[in-house]
């Protein structure tokens, strides 16, 4: 059985891809220096564990919350893509969290990472709990 996936699933996995890219960039980074830092000045290992738990909050809000901004991601605006609901408006805020609440809870996560490559109709349980929809702009 041959099941081929198409343009804008290909678009959305490399989305995906360029959001987790630009967070490490932005948080792993940044929280390895000042971790180093804080050693290397002989700070605490609250100090250092306080850093992570804080860059951790940071990244699960931002995967929560990352479509919300005009119904879309980084990575969704470079590549061209939109989510949008049913009326045709952009992906709120509350629409963001609900569709992205999937993707941080194990196992669930696995799943979805499934439904958009290997389903048909490449929707998601996120997208179905938020009602939106991806597209090519």
């Amino acid at each position: 059985m041959s099941h081929e996936i198409s343009q804008t699933t290909l678009l959305r996995v490399a989305a995906f891809v360029i959001d987790t890219l630009l967070f490490a960039l932005v948080l792993i980074l940044p929280s390895s220096v000042i971790s180093y830092a804080t050693v290397w000045l002989g700070g605490s290992m609250k100090v250092i564990a306080l850093v992570w738990y804080s860059a951790l909050a940071i990244l699960i809000a931002g995967i929560l919350f990352r479509d919300g901004y005009r119904g879309r991601s980084l990575g969704k605006r470079f590549l061209g893509l939109r989510i949008h609901t049913p009326d045709g408006k952009p992906c709120s805020y509350r629409r963001s969290l609900l569709r992205n609440v999937p993707l941080i809870i194990p196992v669930w996560n696995a799943i979805e990472v499934y439904l958009v490559i290997f389903s048909r109709s490449s929707l998601r349980t996120g997208d179905r709990m938020a009602r939106t929809t991806v597209t090519e702009e």
